[in-house]
């Protein structure tokens, strides 16, 4: 499942409870760690939540769950603040993670863009910190910063050595409320967004084709605002817009904060007590909303590129549905992979591509399993559609999948799996998506067996179900017509 903006293909895997081997010694011997004992690790930190509280400290431990080889724990302040740690004695750095509970799809009609812009202003100054103070700490400590943003939901994420935590922190609790919106900060990072969409939206033809088929599959739904914004949109926001949307969604009570890596739980709680606790409450946004749209929708677009384009999208349900470990299979097995049907189809057999790839991007309200083509020189989107469609229906009738089909999908979506829990990073961006999307951990928590759990019959009941030809979102990227320079008329001059 792929997501957000500006992280360069952030690949969100659900977690499994499986724990994670490490290198142990000499010769490259690999341990896997004993299962973690929860009631274990909920009494302690029932005891921390214990002393905690005598020291008037206003937090509750929310609950503990096994995540990897050990546990995360769920706290909230009283002004609304969560708190995800998973503490790993085994690194001795730290992914301090932010997510706020507000992407494109809580912008107002007309003022698309806002949510993405924050991106960037939130590294400009507080009120208490000139702009720049952020990546210069960053820097010194050796650590680094990002930020991204989707439908959903914006984040932010720093990676420190353990020690600097607490600065971080601090840093990161300051901007949160005392964001310093001036005129002049304003104007510089809209002029640098609108330069973003100018590169990765209007001069790119990928760009458009994508922003194409989210704004068909979403219709004039919040979803199918582009996140980067619409040039029109950006061009008419001012200030106070940007103001407006900083005091409604940014305050500790739509604030999600993941710590994960090399610290002791209690010491690192006190201080997110010191700089988060005495931040004010402020009551929860009410989020637009549409009804999600239905039915078929085609376009063709004319692009300025070197060969055409195909995208495909289905709408399917949210990201949490029952459904998804089987439609997160289905994408594996039918394009990411030599052996794969779209890659058999596309690229090896009478090959008419050079690019065919499957995701599945999973939101609050619905997702989208798309595929995208990129044709060789002289081929038509047309016919790539066709063969798309050909093997789908194949898939469903007369080349059912196979066992080894689905091992091959079983065994990549668990690769992905592991190698994004080798990092504290990708550890929190998985436990802040689903916390802050979802509001629950137990999709994450459960898609290892979930996604063993899966049968070619589950595979082929979601492809019927879903893949329908009514419900099918297509954009043809073809090739514009050649300009022609006009001839230019000679002037004659007056005797």
């Amino acid at each position: 499942m792929k997501w957000l903006l500006c992280l360069a293909a952030l690949t969100v895997q659900h977690a499994a409870l499986a724990a994670e081997p490490r290198a142990a010694g000499k010769g490259h011997a690999m341990q896997v760690h004993k299962p973690v004992d929860v009631k274990a690790a909920e009494t302690a930190a029932r005891a921390r939540e214990a002393t905690l509280q005598a020291e008037d400290a206003k937090l509750r431990l929310v609950g503990v769950l096994p995540f990897g080889a050990g546990v995360v724990e769920h706290w909230q302040l009283a002004n609304g603040l969560q708190v995800l740690l998973a503490a790993d004695a085994q690194v001795p750095v730290v992914a301090v993670q932010s997510w706020l509970a507000v992407g494109s799809a809580d912008e107002a009609g007309g003022k698309t863009g806002l949510a993405h812009l924050f991106e960037h202003l939130m590294f400009k100054s507080t009120q208490t910190r000139p702009a720049g103070t952020l990546d210069r700490v960053l820097e010194q400590m050796g650590g680094s910063a990002n930020a991204a943003t989707s439908l959903d939901y914006t984040f932010f994420q720093e990676t420190v050595p353990s020690t600097h935590v607490p600065v971080v922190l601090e840093m990161e609790a300051d901007r949160l409320v005392n964001l310093d919106l001036t005129a002049a900060a304003f104007r510089s990072e809209l002029s640098v967004v609108r330069n973003e969409r100018r590169e990765v939206v209007d001069n790119d033809p990928d760009g458009q084709i994508d922003e194409t088929l989210s704004t068909l599959a979403w219709g004039p739904h919040p979803y199918g605002h582009p996140v980067i914004g619409t040039e029109s949109d950006l061009a008419g926001l001012n200030v106070a817009d940007a103001r407006q949307f900083y005091q409604t969604h940014y305050a500790a009570s739509q604030t999600l904060v993941v710590l994960v890596g090399g610290f002791e739980p209690g010491a690192l709680l006190r201080e997110v007590v010191k700089h988060y606790a005495a931040l004010p409450q402020a009551p929860a946004p009410q989020r637009p909303k549409a009804a999600l749209p239905t039915g078929a929708v085609q376009r063709a677009l004319a692009i300025d590129a070197g060969a055409e384009r195909l995208a495909v999208a289905w709408r399917l349900p949210p990201g949490d549905h029952a459904d998804m470990a089987a439609l997160d299979v289905l994408t594996e097995l039918l394009a990411n992979g030599d052996s794969t049907r779209l890659a058999q189809v596309l690229l090896f057999d009478k090959p008419i591509a050079s690019h065919a790839s499957a995701d599945l991007n999973d939101s609050r309200l619905g997702s989208l399993l798309h595929i995208h083509v990129t044709l060789l020189p002289g081929q038509l989107a047309k016919e790539a559609l066709a063969r798309v469609d050909a093997a789908i229906k194949a898939l469903n009738g007369a080349q059912p999948v196979t066992e080894a089909e689905l091992s091959a999908a079983k065994n990549r979506l668990k690769m992905a799996h592991f190698s994004a829990l080798t990092s504290v990073d990708g550890r929190a961006e998985q436990l802040g998506h689903f916390l802050t999307g979802y509001g629950s951990l137990q999709p994450l928590l459960r898609f290892s067996a979930d996604v063993e759990a899966v049968t070619v019959a589950d595979v082929r009941r979601v492809a019927q179900k879903y893949l329908v030809a009514d419900q099918r979102i297509v954009v043809l990227g073809e090739m514009a017509p050649p300009k022609v320079a006009g001839k230019r008329r000679g002037t004659r001059t007056r005797g």
